[in-house]
């Protein structure tokens, strides 16, 4: 924000804290800001890995701010479901996650790098890796089926040093991060910013795959790395 910017904000509040009605927040708005102040804290908390953690973070939240009556009230049942009902909470920072995805996938288009190994052999990327995780992710060339190998790169996400990998279809760059996930998922799409996210996880990995390619192009790449997946 520019300082031309910040005085016009400063004088806006100054004329609505002068002429504008107040009208007291009632319980509905006050459990929903509460709501989304303790699952924002709670989110920082899932991402530990810990239930108990999770609880405690609400616990904190609700002690520090003094939140009372049935607002609080409310607010708090509808944390607690999502703590006892990991679907919920599953959706929730799934979606968050892909947005990420996303941001990162757009700034190495736009600053770099694509990749640091860049290379459409998988005996080259591969190995590439080691030393630079604490896993080896699959990695295949795809241009048998239309998607050659770029290369790859290792991505922070939340944190943590993450795999991605670069093909290409008619000009248009697919991101593929790969990380280590102990659970099963199918084939999910999901559109955030006009750029297509394709998800799954086949019980040793997780995967995203982030592309402005069409959703159904996407697919079709994701089922190609299924297929070379099981093949191995």
């Amino acid at each position: 924000m520019n300082d031309m910017e910040r005085d016009d904000d400063q004088d806006i509040s100054s004329l609505v804290r002068r002429h504008a009605t107040r009208h007291a927040a009632g319980d509905d708005l006050r459990a929903a800001v509460r709501t989304q102040i303790t699952l924002a804290d709670a989110g920082r908390a899932q991402r530990t890995g810990s239930r108990r953690t999770l609880l405690e973070a609400v616990r904190r939240t609700w002690q520090s701010r003094g939140w009372r009556g049935p607002a609080a009230g409310f607010a708090l049942g509808v944390v607690l479901t999502v703590a006892i009902f990991p679907g919920l909470e599953r959706i929730e920072f799934t979606h968050a996650l892909d947005r990420e995805l996303v941001a990162d996938h757009v700034r190495a288009l736009r600053e770099g790098p694509l990749t640091e190994v860049a290379s459409s052999d998988r005996h080259t990327v591969k190995p590439w890796f080691q030393g630079r995780l604490d896993y080896a992710p699959p990695v295949f060339d795809l241009a048998a089926d239309g998607f050659p190998l770029l290369g790859g790169r290792v991505e922070r996400v939340r944190g943590t040093a993450t795999a991605a990998l670069a093909f290409v279809r008619n000009r248009h760059v697919i991101d593929l991060f790969v990380w280590p996930a102990g659970d099963r998922a199918e084939l999910q799409v999901e559109t955030h910013r006009g750029f297509n996210v394709v998800r799954w996880s086949d019980g040793a990995m997780q995967y995203r795959a982030v592309s402005d390619l069409g959703r159904q192009e996407l697919e079709r790449f994701a089922r190609a790395y299924q297929e070379q997946s099981r093949r191995q």
